[in-house]
This record gives structure tokens, sequence and C-alpha cells, in this order.
């Protein structure tokens, strides 16, 4: 099972995990974990990054493997991060 992770740094300076986001059946991702950030997640998707940069597409959990690939490009900030692609 492939899925990631979503970090939010805490004071102090320790990380924690605030999503996971897996591929499931059918190959739709489902995101557990902070109600509002998923929900957020669900109603108003990533965007898709390129090697040319941001494009306006927007991805949203039902892309499966495209939206987990992009989260790590989405989420790479100081305050969250995603990780990348991890296998169970």
């Amino acid at each position: 099972m492939q899925f990631v992770e979503i970090y939010k740094l805490k004071t102090g300076g320790e990380q924690e995990v605030i999503a996971r986001c897996e591929i499931g059946d059918g190959g739709i991702v489902k995101c557990l974990g902070d109600k509002i950030f998923v929900s957020n997640l669900e109603k108003e998707g990533i965007f898709e990054y390129s090697e040319s940069g941001r494009s306006e597409t927007k991805l949203f959990p039902k892309d499966g493997l495209k939206f987990l690939e992009q989260l790590s490009y989405n989420f790479k900030s100081g305050y969250l991060n995603a990780s990348d692609i991890k296998n169970i």
C-alpha cells in the first residue's frame, strides 16, 4: 500500500502528523486525520506541478496516484510538509 504523511511543525520544533493519505481500492486516495485539513484537501484539491512550474490544473483524491505524488510539491514549507510516497 502506498501512502503519504503530512506533517505540521509544532511549538518546540517537533513535527506532528496531521494527515495520512493512502491509495485504496479502485485507485482512489483516502485521507484521514485533521478534519478541517482533510476537508480542504477534498474540496479545494491541490495544484499540479511539473518541471515548468505550477499549472492551473487541480488534482483531487479521485485522481489517485497522481494526487499522492503531487502532495510533496504542494506542502513543502517550514510549517507544513508532506513526505515522499512510502510503501507498507
